[in-house]
């Protein structure tokens, strides 16, 4: 309850004091996600409740918490988080590799969590989250991944969609990757989102989720491929020239000839060679107090095969990983 808390205070802080948003219409703007997240998602809603009551919260703040990137994006362009997929044929072990850097602001490491659920009414799954968050990327006991990254697109208008966060919570509900996929195409997010779908068997998907649209790209057990904060699968025009570097950088990185081995996506995950415009991003002490103040909260390697994440405290530069599974 403390960290859930502490987070409410966090966002209803942030979107007074740099979007001059007040708490009032804060509650206004989640409470429209309500009757979507019903219909389409009831279970992750009926664990949003269950959060709230435990918490001691309301369930408006509670739904916040989830949707504060379809409540942000309207006011805030900011590149966060740089992705890689790697099938079953191209890694050293024959296993399906992801890996995710979640960048946002440095006040949420205080509020950040890995949930190992065992559940009797959905397969069993591993999620990174913000505390209060059912969940926001991670893996499920049947080899399903999720994970995702937000896309610079020129519409940026919130109507009252189903959230992404819950999107991907859903999709890991599935018990195959076409169930995962459906998830999303089934209700696509109105905040512009980029997901990698993948399983066990090296198969995958990218999807971009854009005011034009849905996009969608099969990935197969012998690609590599990466995502930063621009789309790749359409014409939208990319205003982040931070992830136009990375997205450079990744290039380089992926042309390597040999089998990658998950150590060696860990190292990609830490890589600095930007600066600040680095694939994982170091705590910047100078940009503190500014709406755009992000670093690397964590580095995740997502194992499909074996059913296990590799997660590090802060940004995989300075902090080691740790594994999470299903025996934690």
């Amino acid at each position: 309850a403390k960290p859930i808390a502490k987070a409410i205070d966090f966002y209803q802080h942030l979107f007074r004091q740099h979007l001059e948003i007040e708490t009032a219409e804060v509650r206004r703007r989640s409470r429209r996600y309500i009757d979507p997240l019903a219909a389409a998602c009831p279970a992750v809603l009926d664990e949003m409740e269950g959060i709230a009551e435990g918490a001691g919260q309301n369930l408006q703040d509670i739904v916040m918490l989830t949707v504060r990137w379809e409540i942000t994006f309207e006011h805030l362009k900011v590149g966060e988080c740089s992705n890689i997929f790697v099938g079953s044929e191209r890694s050293q072990g024959g296993q399906t590799l992801l890996g995710m850097n979640w960048d946002w602001r440095p006040e949420v490491m205080a509020f950040r969590a890995v949930i190992v659920a065992h559940c009797d009414d959905q397969p069993d799954y591993l999620v990174v989250t913000e505390c209060g968050q059912p969940g926001k990327y991670g893996l499920n006991e049947h080899g399903i991944v999720a994970i995702e990254a937000g896309l610079a697109c020129r519409d940026t208008r919130a109507t009252g969609r189903v959230p992404f966060a819950a999107l991907i919570r859903h999709a890991l509900a599935s018990d195959t990757l076409e169930g995962a996929r459906s998830a999303i195409r089934n209700n696509p997010p109105e905040a512009t989102i980029n997901f990698f779908l993948a399983d066990s068997t090296g198969q995958g998907w990218c999807l971009e989720a854009t005011p034009q649209g849905l996009f969608e790209k099969a990935l197969q057990p012998q690609d590599v491929y990466w995502h930063t904060n621009h789309c790749r699968l359409t014409d939208e025009v990319c205003v982040f020239e931070d992830s136009l570097l990375r997205g450079e950088r990744w290039q380089e990185l992926v042309r390597c000839p040999d089998l990658i081995t998950r150590e060696q996506m860990g190292d990609w995950l830490a890589d600095t060679a930007n600066g600040s415009n680095s694939i994982c991003k170091t705590p910047n002490p100078a940009l503190a107090g500014k709406a755009t103040w992000l670093q690397t909260l964590c580095s995740t390697v997502l194992d499909a095969n074996a059913r296990e994440i590799w997660v590090s405290d802060g940004p995989a530069s300075e902090h080691p990983y740790e594994r999470f599974g299903f025996d934690a």
